[in-house]
C-alpha cells in the first residue's frame, strides 16, 4: 500500500552539469496540486521533499497561470516563519494564565537550544510544519560521526566547482571512491573557505564554511592525501593548528602488577 507520503515523494531523474537537479514531472505535479489544496504549508512540503520553498513557489505561480481559469489562487504559506528567542514573562494571573492555556491547547510549540548558546522557539498549529522544522534543526546541529574516515586534499582547488566536480577530483585525483563512509575536505587557495563533500546514503552533501576574516591552518605533507580523525576536522574548522597539537600517547596495560 502507498502512503500518502511516498504518493508525493519527488523524485529526482538526474543532475545537471551545473548542479542543478532534474525532476521527475508526474512527482513535481503531484507536489503542486498537493500545494494547491486549502490549509496547506508550502514550506512545509518544501522542508519535508527537500526542494528550495522559492522554487516550489515557482512552480505553483506557473500552475496557476496555465489553470486560466479565472478563480481566484489558492492562498501560499510564506516561505519563513518567525523565530524568536523567548523573553521573560510578566507575572500574570491566574486567569490569564488559564485563558492562555486555553487558547494554545491547540498549538504546538518548539524549543530549540543550538550549540552557539542561542535558543529558538517556534510556536504554531501546523503539526506538518513543526515536524518538518525538527527534522531540519536535527540536520543543522550536526556533529560528524567519530568512526567517518577524513581525507584532506593537499592542493587548493578552484571554489567554483559543484558536487560533480568534487566527486570526479575524489575518484580521479584523490584515487578514492566518493561513494564512500567518509568525509571529503578542500580548501581554496586564501586558505579562508572549505568545503566538505559528503556521500549520505541517497545523496550528496556539500558544507561550506567562510571566515570573514581570518585563515584554516592547513596541513602541509608531501601526501597528496592527508587523512585526520573527525575530532581534528573539527579542530581545523575551528581555526585550530592542527600540527602544534600534540596529544598524550595511548597506554594500554595488561596488568596493574
Amino acid at each position: 500500500m502507498i502512503t500518502p507520503e511516498e504518493l508525493l515523494r519527488l523524485e529526482t531523474v538526474g543532475v545537471l552539469r551545473n548542479g542543478r537537479r532534474r525532476y521527475d514531472p508526474a512527482s513535481k505535479q503531484r507536489l503542486v496540486e498537493a500545494c494547491l489544496q486549502p490549509g496547506v504549508s508550502l514550506a512545509g512540503l518544501a522542508l519535508q521533499h527537500g526542494v528550495n520553498a522559492n522554487l516550489l513557489r515557482k512552480w505553483v505561480a506557473k500552475r496557476q497561470r496555465q489553470n486560466g481559469d479565472g478563480q481566484p489562487e489558492a492562498p501560499i504559506a510564506p516561505a519563513f516563519v518567525p523565530v524568536r528567542a523567548p523573553s521573560p514573562s510578566p507575572t500574570r494571573s491566574a486567569g490569564a494564565i488559564a485563558v492562555c492555556a486555553t487558547e494554545r491547547s491547540c498549538a504546538g510549540r518548539l524549543t530549540a537550544s543550538m550549540p552557539n548558546g542561542v535558543t529558538l522557539s517556534l510556536e504554531g498549529g501546523d503539526a506538518q510544519l513543526l515536524s518538518a522544522v525538527i527534522e531540519a534543526l536535527g540536520v543543522a546541529m550536526f556533529r560528524l560521526a567519530s568512526d567517518l574516515r577524513v581525507y584532506l586534499h593537499r592542493e587548493p582547488i578552484d571554489f567554483r566547482a559543484g558536487i560533480n566536480s568534487l566527486a570526479i577530483v575524489v575518484e580521479q585525483s584523490m584515487g578514492l571512491d566518493p561513494f564512500q563512509r567518509a568525509v571529503f575536505a578542500f580548501c581554496n587557495r586564501r586558505r579562508d573557505r572549505i568545503k566538505l563533500l559528503i556521500y549520505d546514503r541517497s545523496g550528496f552533501w556539500m558544507l561550506l564554511k567562510r571566515l570573514e576574516a581570518d585563515r584554516f591552518h592547513w596541513p602541509r605533507s608531501q601526501e597528496a592525501v592527508l587523512t585526520l580523525t573527525t575530532e581534528e576536522l573539527h579542530w581545523l574548522l575551528d581555526g585550530i593548528n592542527i600540527a602544534a597539537v600534540r596529544r598524550h600517547p595511548v597506554r594500554q596495560y595488561h596488568s596493574v602488577g
